[in-house]
């Protein structure tokens, strides 16, 4: 009798998740999330995007954009990163699990549906709240507004409060904001944007969260880590942080070293811009262990005596 009742209430709950499911068409469900990050294999949210670290991620948010983009360009992830931003500060980098947001231009008949399946669904207040709500600490809300500047400003002083307040990171928006006077008042905050305008948001509606978006020439996918400092933001896919973080950061150690090397005339610029000899190999091996130098390692000489060994540089 306890089995006939106990699958009752289970098939009531799964038919109740379903409708909520099935009521609510602007978030992504899960298992589209997990189609679009199917080789991550770690811990993910609620919501299904991937729980990248924040060990890796403050990290990532220590290395150069450049650095990044070089290693996913050589793995064939050559659309990763989109420029040309206008930032409230050039010298605070954003860095964090993305969250995607997708704006279209506003259409009566739809809007009016999606609208009220939202509240359905347990939605409160207007549509470009309705993102905020899901965010998480560590998160990045990243939101495709068509580079909409005029009467597309997708965000104030209180949402910005809002976000800051959630997420303890800042926004990327294809599209604009206003109340920039504001927002530089909230410590830690920063936001890149096409624009900035002191118009209302009109015209547009949301048509998903955690849905893949275009950002310039990147396609976003919920759950990617972006880095983003004065150059531009690059877009790395959950199941490749990792390995990104730990190249990128031995490839900054080789920097310097060659750089030191150039400076003291042991090298020349030709010679450490083309694969090093083997005596060179060495060399920087024994220069990274030198006084308190590997003490300060972003990674073990374990770990990165197996990277240089399985990299052609």
């Amino acid at each position: 009798m306890l089995t006939i009742v106990m699958f009752a209430l289970s098939t009531t709950v799964c038919a109740q998740l379903n409708v909520q499911q099935d009521s609510d068409r602007v978030v992504a469900s899960t298992e589209d999330i997990h189609f679009y990050t199917s080789e991550w294999e770690g811990e993910r949210y609620e919501d299904g995007r991937p729980l990248v670290s924040q060990d890796l991620i403050d990290r990532l948010g220590n290395l150069k954009v450049e650095d990044v983009w070089q290693f996913l360009n050589e793995r064939g992830y050559t659309n990763q990163f989109e420029g040309n931003w206008k930032a409230i500060f050039d010298d605070r980098p954003i860095v964090g699990r993305v969250l995607t947001a997708e704006f279209s231009p506003s259409r009566p008949d739809i809007e009016e549906r999606l609208t009220q399946q939202g509240i359905e669904a347990g939605h409160i207040g207007p549509m470009n709240s309705w993102p905020i709500d899901m965010l998480h600490e560590g998160d990045v809300y990243v939101a495709d507004n068509f580079g909409k500047i005029e009467q597309g400003t997708l965000i104030g002083g209180n949402l910005g409060n809002s976000i800051y307040s959630k997420s303890q990171r800042g926004v990327i928006f294809d599209g604009s904001i206003r109340d920039v006077e504001e927002l530089k008042r909230i410590d830690g905050f920063n936001a890149l944007s096409r624009g900035w305008s002191p118009t209302f948001l009109e015209g547009v509606m949301l048509a998903g969260i955690n849905v893949p978006i275009q950002i310039g020439s990147v396609t976003v996918f919920p759950g990617d880590v972006v880095l983003a400092k004065e150059i531009g933001a690059v877009f790395v896919p959950p199941h490749l942080v990792e390995e990104v973080v730990v190249t990128a950061e031995i490839v900054s150690l080789r920097d310097a070293f060659a750089q030191q090397r150039v400076r003291e005339g042991a090298y020349t610029t030709g010679q450490v811009d083309q694969r090093w000899s083997q005596e060179m190999e060495d060399d920087f091996l024994e220069w990274i262990q030198e006084g308190s130098r590997i003490d300060r390692l972003p990674v073990s000489i374990d770990v990165m005596q197996e990277y240089l060994q399985q990299r052609t540089w």
